[in-house]
């Protein structure tokens, strides 16, 4: 274990701030002690976490249900405005993909101009840092204990599929951090990744570089595709009746995505191809009558009660979460209601993202997703609406996003199947009567598959962002700053800078 030397008064300050605790939901969390000798061994803000109740962790795991009620315990922390209920999903994360046109005056400002050192962005970041280890120890909490459980006690597939869920929603969550506080590998793959632990304890975890941590990433994402392969989704005679119960958890093909993301990240196309196309197969099976995945039909789209219009294609969506009381959250930030901290594209930019100028307004994402709310219009597709049949999820991963990794993958070996994928995602769009024409080289085809990171992906999570830095791109649409690695890669906070030792 390292040792820091510290003053007492930092020490005592340190220990202040490790006992904030945070709440998520029925999950049981051991409350981790750190001590204040002179010769100090530091207590990582990532393993505060609160006690559900005083069972023991053996009585805890000594049943099916522990692991259920865990799992179930960062699902709800992930849904929170901490995370992906907000800072990491709509919010902050988001700002930085520059789709949004921010008021000027209003609390987002800062994010929009990469100010990491204001102290409200530095705040959100250590919430985003704090959040998001504080699912990983519990992750390696179950996953220590699953390992070595006896799979007899459980039903079914649950064994096979709780692993699987464990080891990659790790893995998912871990890409993040990297994406958001680390260098992407075009950038320097020697640079620090962040810090990467596996077991639930007070030890400091190591810090390895970009590409040692990508390839633990994708370690965890493959055991978690293994192990899911025994999802119902997968394997259940009704994928169409099972998604509903899968597709809010991490299931088989999130896995696939995941890998697929991982390894474009890591600039490993064949392999990125590879795990792309377990979705796309699908998709384009002909044979297949039943599938998990379908896409959006037209006459959703032309329902004329908002309530009835699936705005945001859940019907594509590979895996999303179930977001409480996100009427508090989709109805504030995304109407009028939101004053200047509303976030939303104004109607020029809404045009210039789907060319409309161009005779593309047709796009359901652009004819469907904006509504007028007061004077201006705001992006409706994740609006709560009273006796809506979609309320309440946001989408982390969606069919589209294999499609356009499979068409950055062969736009140099196969640019006829590259514009193909992107031809079948237009079509699906509401755009078949104007096709991708044939003729395009490998640069121009990148460039449709940026326009449709720019369409598809409007408040989702930082996506479009994440092109940008996994591009290691020289400019951001609609940023007045050039971006470079102090805007690609958040600081580490503070006090884990200080007390970890942890650098980017």
């Amino acid at each position: 274990m390292k040792l820091l030397y510290r003053s007492k008064d930092k020490i005592l300050r340190y220990l202040q701030q490790c006992k904030q605790t945070y709440n998520v939901g029925i999950m049981r969390l051991a409350l981790v002690a750190c001590s204040v000798p002179m010769i100090f061994s530091s207590c990582s803000d990532w393993l505060d976490v609160s006690p559900k109740s005083q069972i023991k962790e053996t009585d805890h795991f000594s049943r099916e249900g522990g692991y259920k009620d865990q799992l179930t315990g960062v699902y709800t922390a992930m849904s929170q405005r901490s995370m992906y209920g907000l800072n990491m999903g709509i919010g902050f994360v988001e700002v930085l993909s520059h789709s949004y046109d921010i008021d000027g005056s209003g609390p987002w400002r800062y994010a929009d101009n990469f100010d990491y050192a204001n102290s409200t962005s530095e705040a959100t970041i250590a919430t985003i840092w704090k959040s998001t280890y504080s699912c990983i120890a519990n992750l390696n909490d179950m996953i220590d204990n699953i390992d070595k459980a006896d799979s007899t006690m459980f039903t079914g597939n649950n064994y096979s599929v709780y692993r699987g869920e464990a080891y990659g929603l790790r893995g998912f969550l871990y890409l993040d951090l990297m994406r958001l506080f680390a260098c992407a590998p075009v950038m320097d793959n020697t640079a620090m990744g962040v810090p990467y632990t596996t077991s639930y304890s007070t030890a400091i975890p190591e810090q390895h570089n970009v590409a040692q941590t990508m390839d633990l990433i994708i370690g965890d994402l493959l055991k978690a595709h293994e192990f899911l392969s025994h999802d119902s989704l997968r394997i259940g005679h009704s994928p169409v009746l099972v998604r509903s119960s899968r597709i809010p958890y991490f299931n088989y093909y999130a896995s696939s995505l995941a890998l697929a993301r991982a390894y474009l990240w890591k600039g490993d196309k064949q392999n990125a191809l590879k795990y792309a196309n377990e979705i796309i197969d699908q998709m384009e099976d002909s044979t297949l009558r039943d599938k998990p995945f379908y896409w959006i039909h037209y006459t959703n789209m032309q329902q004329t009660n908002r309530n009835d219009i699936d705005a945001a294609f859940s019907t594509e969506q590979v895996f999303h979460l179930t977001i409480n009381k996100w009427e508090d959250i989709g109805n504030y930030y995304f109407m009028a209601a939101g004053g200047t901290s509303a976030l939303t594209p104004s109607d020029a930019k809404a045009e210039d993202i789907y060319e409309v100028s161009s005779g593309l307004g047709n796009d359901y994402r652009y004819l469907k997703a904006y509504e007028q709310d007061g004077e201006r219009r705001y992006m409706c597709k994740f609006w709560h609406n009273d006796g809506g049949v979609y309320n309440d999820i946001y989408p982390l991963m969606r069919i589209t996003e294999a499609f356009y990794i499979a068409a950055e993958c062969v736009k140099d070996s196969d640019p006829q199947r590259a514009i193909s994928l992107l031809n079948t995602v237009r079509a699906n769009r509401n755009l078949s009567l104007f096709p991708l024409s044939n003729d395009l080289d490998a640069d121009r085809i990148q460039q449709e598959i940026y326009k449709e990171y720019r369409k598809e992906f409007v408040g989702e999570a930082g996506q479009l962002f994440f092109y940008y830095k996994r591009l290691n791109a020289p400019e951001i649409k609609g940023a007045s700053v050039r971006p470079g690695r102090s805007v690609y890669v958040l600081p580490i906070p503070v006090n884990d800078q200080e007390f970890g030792g942890y650098q980017n």
